[in-house]
């Protein structure tokens, strides 16, 4: 095993950082106390970005990107999370869209990387969370159409969103085999953006979505007719693989504030840093970061090898975003009042990491899957 990062890797991750460090850590400040981003200013940094080469970094070279692999992009990941407003650079499909048929790819995919269309991935629905086989959004074919009813729920992006990258129901005698995806533009009668749902979480602000008698042509079908569980496991491994990194970054950032207040802070004349308490704190959250960025790393490195199987992202996500509720914790208990303030981002890092032991399956669901590589039938039983 070869535990060195390709030093050209290691120079362009150093280029993000800088990047981070005079773009995006100016702003943190403003953002900590909106919760948000002003949308201008988000705009502004995108347009940075996108000049300085940063865009489409993971799309293949055949297709206007720069080919990184997952290696590459979760440490970028890492580097950008660093930050609280949860910032990423642009003009990276939802994976989903890289399996569109020709027609498909001149009408969504392209126009992605090239910044003139933005998507939404519309999975989530109220009684049925990570569980394809329970969706009760339908889709009943109409001809060369099919109608759609249903409701979505935590949705991301849709405000800003061109189109939706949506799963429905085709055949619910098939329960998840019986699932296919489709493209639904905006602007389609019957698809309704329900309400904006209010978070504890900043930056990240979900919508509940709603279908009525929503016609869309079977030309926006993606895959075949009740194809779409190998669509859904393909987007959900990357996209748990992502979220495992985005960890590593809140983590480490929450790591690094709480060592410098702690060599700062003073308490009966001594830096709280000498108090055996907060130094076995420190170590721990030290220890399970590396651990943690060790089985990411792993799991990049399997994906970029085609040797990576739906497991090695389960365990990534699963270690990584306890591991990061554990770090946050701890370093805002080494801030203690300060930590609870808009001062210091550690509040925003706890509040953040909470969110990702659910989105994109939660850590039961995870625990679920590794006990039936474990088990087999057993566990299912």
């Amino acid at each position: 095993m070869d535990f060195e990062v390709d030093p050209d890797l290691r120079a362009f991750i150093d280029t993000v950082r800088q990047f981070r460090e005079r773009e995006l850590m100016p702003t943190e400040h403003d953002f900590l106390l909106k919760g948000d981003w002003d949308p201008q200013v988000k705009r502004d940094l995108e347009e940075r970005g996108r000049k300085l080469g940063f865009w489409a970094l993971d799309v293949p070279e055949d297709m206007g990107g720069h080919g990184l692999g997952e290696l590459a992009m979760c440490m970028v990941a890492e580097e950008l999370f660093k930050h609280p407003g949860m910032f990423e650079f642009g003009g990276s499909p939802e994976p989903t869209l890289y399996k569109c048929n020709p027609e498909q790819m001149e009408r969504y995919t392209l126009p992605v990387i090239r910044g003139e269309r933005k998507s939404a991935y519309a999975f989530t629905e109220p009684d049925a969370g990570s569980d394809l086989a329970g969706l009760k959004t339908r889709a009943v074919k109409d001809g060369d159409n099919w109608v759609i009813n249903g409701r979505k729920t935590f949705i991301s992006h849709v405000e800003q969103a061109d189109f939706l990258i949506l799963f429905a129901s085709t055949d619910p005698s098939k329960k998840a085999r019986g699932v296919t995806c489709f493209l639904v533009d905006k602007d389609t009668p019957g698809y309704e953006l329900s309400r904006p749902i209010p978070t504890m979480g900043d930056g990240w602000t979900p919508a509940e979505l709603s279908f009525s008698d929503c016609i869309v042509p079977d030309a926006n079908r993606v895959g075949e007719v009740d194809g779409a569980w190998e669509l859904a496991n393909y987007q959900l491994s990357h996209g748990r693989l992502r979220i495992a990194a985005y960890q590593l970054g809140i983590a480490q950032r929450s790591l690094d504030l709480a060592i410098d207040w702690a060599k700062k802070r003073e308490t009966w004349g001594k830096p709280i840093g000498s108090r055996q308490a907060i130094q076995w704190m420190l170590v721990d959250s030290f220890v399970e970061l590396e651990a943690a960025r060790l089985l990411v790393y792993r799991a990049a490195m399997q994906t970029d090898l085609g040797k990576a199987t739906r497991n090695d992202a389960f365990i990534a996500k699963l270690y990584a975003t306890e591991m990061s509720q554990r770090v946050t914790d701890r370093a805002l208990q080494v801030f203690g009042g300060l930590g609870y303030t808009l001062e210091v981002p550690v509040q925003s890092f706890y509040r953040q990491s909470r969110l990702w032991r659910i989105g994109h399956g939660t850590t039961e669901v995870h625990r679920m899957m590794i006990a039936r590589e474990l088990l087999g039938a057993t566990a299912s039983a």
